[in-house]
This record gives C-alpha cells, sequence and structure tokens, in this order.
C-alpha cells in the first residue's frame, strides 16, 4: 500500500451510549495519528441525512483498511453487530482486504473464542473499564494502531521486506564478527611482545588460523543472504509465472451481472463494494460483493444468468446456481446513458476446473 493513501479506520462500536463514550475517548487519543500520517476514522454517526444507512455501513466497512472490533457486552448482544458486522469483517481479514483489531472496552466472558489469534488491544488484554486512569488506556490502544498504520505504509513488496531484512541480518552478524577479531587482534597485540619466544611462534600461529577463518566466515554468511535473495526471488517469479499461465489458459464461459455501483463514483476501483440495494433482484450476484480484480475466483452468491454478452439482451447460455465457483475475466460497466442513479457492473467468467482450489 502506498504510503500517500490515506488508512481508512472503521468503528464497529455498538449503539450504547457507554459505548460511544469510550469510541468518542478513543477519537480524541488518535488525532495526532490523523493528522501525522493522514488516517481517517468512521462510524456509523458519520451518516448524513437522506443516505441508507445500511448501504453507508456497508460501503465504509467493505473499503476499510483498518476495522476495529469495539468488544463489550452490548456489542456481542447486538445480532446485527455480532451477526452482520463482525461476521463480514471477519471475512475481510481472512481474505486480508482489511485489518481486523480488537478492542477490549469491558470485561465479556469466553469473547476471544470467535477471534483465534488477532491483534488485542490495550495490551494484555485488560478492558479499559479496568484500568484506573482511561487516558493511559487509550494511549496504549493509539500506540497499538500507530503500529499497525506504519506497516501498512510501509513498503508494498513483502520480498523486498523480505531481503532488508535478511540483508540487515548479514551486517549486524559480520559487524560483530569484525569487532571480536579487532577486540581479539588489539588483545594480542598488547600482550604479545611479554611473551617468551616459544609462546610468541605458538601465538603467531593461532593469529594466522584467526585471520584464515574470518574470510570464510563472511562468505559462509554472504553464501547464505545470497541463497536466500534467490529462493526469494524464485519463489516470486515463479508465482508469477503461475498467475501468467493460468490468465493465458482462461477459457471465457460468457458474461454475468455481478452488481450495482453509484453512478457518481469515479469508475471501477478493484476492491470496491458493489451496491446493497432494498431489492433482491439487484443484489451482488457474486461472493465476496466487491468489484473482482482479472483471475480472481468468485462464488455465486444468488442465481444470475450466464450471457453471450454484457447485456441483458444478449443470449441466454445458462442459469448459475449458488455456490458455484468462477474465475474472472474482464470486468466492465454499463449504463452511463440511463437516467437510473446506478450503473450496472458485468464481468466476464470462466467455469473452475482444479484451478479455482
Amino acid at each position: 500500500m502506498s504510503s500517500t493513501k490515506a488508512i481508512k479506520v472503521f468503528y464497529c462500536c455498538s449503539d450504547s451510549d457507554k459505548d460511544e463514550k469510550l469510541r468518542n475517548e478513543l477519537e480524541k487519543h488518535l488525532s495526532p495519528l490523523k493528522r501525522q500520517k493522514g488516517i481517517t476514522t468512521w462510524d456509523k454517526r458519520m451518516i448524513s441525512a437522506g443516505k441508507e444507512w445500511q448501504i453507508e455501513i456497508d460501503t465504509h466497512l467493505n473499503t476499510a483498511n483498518i476495522i476495529l472490533l469495539l468488544i463489550s457486552s452490548d456489542l456481542i448482544y447486538s445480532n446485527y453487530h455480532w451477526e452482520v458486522l463482525v461476521k463480514r469483517a471477519m471475512e475481510l481479514h481472512k481474505t486480508r482486504q482489511a485489518r481486523v483489531i480488537l478492542v477490549l472496552l469491558s470485561t465479556v466472558d469466553n469473547w476471544k473464542s470467535e477471534f483465534g489469534n488477532l491483534k488485542v488491544l490495550p495490551e494484555g488484554e485488560k478492558p479499559v473499564t479496568k484500568w484506573r486512569n482511561y487516558d493511559h488506556a487509550f494511549e496504549n490502544i493509539a500506540k497499538g494502531i500507530r503500529e499497525e498504520v506504519e506497516q501498512l505504509t510501509s513498503s508494498p513488496f513483502p520480498v523486498q521486506n523480505s531481503l532488508q531484512q535478511i540483508e540487515v541480518g548479514v551486517r549486524l552478524t559480520a559487524r560483530t564478527f569484525w569487532n571480536l577479531t579487532s577486540a581479539t587482534v588489539n588483545l594480542a597485540t598488547a600482550t604479545f611482545s611479554s611473551l617468551p619466544r616459544g609462546a610468541r611462534y605458538r601465538r603467531r600461529k593461532k593469529a594466522k588460523l584467526s585471520f584464515l577463518t574470518m574470510p570464510i566466515i563472511i562468505v559462509v554468511i554472504a553464501g547464505v543472504f545470497l541463497s536466500q535473495r534467490f529462493n526469494l526471488s524464485e519463489n516470486s517469479s515463479s508465482e508469477s509465472n503461475q498467475i501468467l499461465s493460468t490468465q493465458q489458459n482462461f477459457e471465457p464461459s460468457g458474461w454475468i451481472w455481478i452488481g450495482l455501483i453509484n453512478k457518481t463514483s469515479t469508475g471501477l476501483i478493484i476492491g470496491d463494494p458493489l451496491l446493497q440495494t432494498s431489492d433482491p433482484q439487484t443484489l451482488p450476484s457474486i461472493d465476496p460483493p466487491s468489484v473482482p480484480s482479472q483471475n480472481r475466483v468468485v462464488t455465486i452468491k444468488r442465481k444470475v444468468n450466464l450471457r453471450e454478452n454484457k447485456t441483458s439482451s444478449s443470449q441466454l447460455l445458462d442459469e448459475l446456481q449458488p455456490g458455484e465457483k468462477f474465475r474472472i475475466g474482464e470486468v466492465k460497466l454499463l449504463g452511463n446513458n440511463t437516467n437510473s442513479p446506478y450503473r450496472q457492473v458485468w464481468a466476464q467468467i470462466g467455469r473452475c476446473n482444479q484451478t479455482c482450489n
């Protein structure tokens, strides 16, 4: 992720007044991070008058980079928060479309069983309400969120990051060996002249052996670094070739209607959510319900017609059933010249065989 792109933070908080007060205090502690790192935060109380609240929440949830689940008994008690928002947040986390962080507001029995090894704040999993000074708790939480933001705004290339870590390790190891050798040489020089002649000869022999050993150690370290670098590069190249091969072998089956976006949108952006409308016939037909990238594997969410071309009037080829998997080819927008406030999103798909695991 580019460091120039603002990190979007989504609050998943219950409707209770006490939880909202705690969320508001956390927002204050994130103010320096918003100014320094340019992050933006959103919660349901920012919904403008006249807008459909469910669409607004879904839109901001599906486009968030960091999702803060403010854990409390009120959040867990709410069926909508627990069954809809929390479930969707976990799906986004598992598919690496967002990072979920648990913020423990109050004590709840057995809350962690639903989340596995997600990051929990404050440190030590001590609820905010158990802290003598709430400001100290929120300072700890803000620090943990800052760490996540800095990771997201660092280099987007994991191979490059791994190589940098290996390189740093090599340099530190080589420097340590060099310092140890230099200290040994200095000590030997200081004591060499006071030794008897026989002892001098034996000490000189050991010194020669040390100087012969040092280059061998450095060569071994360099060899390890280069082999790691080669392996990482080879793996990256192998993955790229595999993706390219899959795209080249893509055999289109036809086109399907996958959902709607607002006409005011700047265009198709990979990962942007498809609109959750009140009409069941215009709900997204794929899962995950977002604009897919080329070669993405999607699951059919509801019955949808497979067409020869990207129009509803083109020849009907088949009716796809929920649960079927397909690979995405092209993705196109239609409906720019109509009176509708929405534009249709169509996708070319290919049948899934063994490549869709």
